[in-house]
């Protein structure tokens, strides 16, 4: 897993973002919704964006998706948004993931990850379940909901653990505010649903152009 962490902050030091697509309604019986996603996917990477997540679905079709973006997609660091229960967290083992990501903390979700070398990224809204990805040994995590938690909750971490440690700020995160979280304390940011159709906005288009 540690290899994994090191690739991914190595990944997110280069460009401190990651665009979280998720499959709309009806995704696997809708065909022009599929070519949607793809075309979206592909608008991404032309505007320059790198690292992208997609969400999680329990649709028997969804392991074969993420085989087929993985196929399409090289240049792009793709990893998978929602691994909340143990079915989401076994259906990713095979497919040879680089990272996912967990709204919350869930420490036997976790625990299974990382005996599966599988980097699933905890969601990390207080000090008791960051001292247990700590010791764990994560290295990155997820700050969520970073809106809601604010600028002084990843001093109050860092200032406890300084050295090692990757935060990725994610919820409620706005393409304008990009460059003032990252200088704020942030290492990295995560994009979904304030974009919208999770496509660049002007402002995103702007940020983008620097990386």
């Amino acid at each position: 897993m540690e290899v994994k962490q090191n690739n991914l902050i190595n990944s997110l030091k280069a460009q401190p973002l990651i665009v979280v697509i998720r499959l709309e309604n009806q995704f696997f019986n809708t065909s022009h919704k599929r070519e949607n996603f793809f075309l979206k996917i592909k608008k991404l990477s032309n505007y320059g964006v790198r690292n992208i997540e997609i969400g999680w679905d329990s649709n028997p079709e969804w392991g074969n998706l993420i085989l087929e973006i993985k196929h399409k997609f090289k240049s792009i660091n793709i990893g998978v948004a929602s691994i909340t229960s143990r079915e989401s967290l076994d259906s990713i083992l095979s497919l040879d993931i680089n990272y996912s990501m967990s709204p919350f903390f869930n420490k036997e979700i976790h625990l299974n990850a990382i005996k599966h070398n599988q980097l699933v990224i905890p969601g990390i809204s207080n000090f008791e379940n960051f001292k247990e990805a700590i010791n764990l040994g994560y290295k990155i995590v997820k700050i969520y909901p970073a809106s809601k938690l604010g600028i002084n909750f990843v001093h109050e971490l860092q200032d406890f653990k300084k050295k090692d440690i990757f935060y990725i700020g994610a919820g409620g995160i706005k393409s304008k505010n990009l460059n003032k979280l990252l200088k704020s304390g942030y290492d990295a940011l995560v994009i979904g649903r304030e974009l919208h159709n999770q496509l660049p906005d002007k402002n995103l288009e702007i940020w983008l152009k620097d990386y």
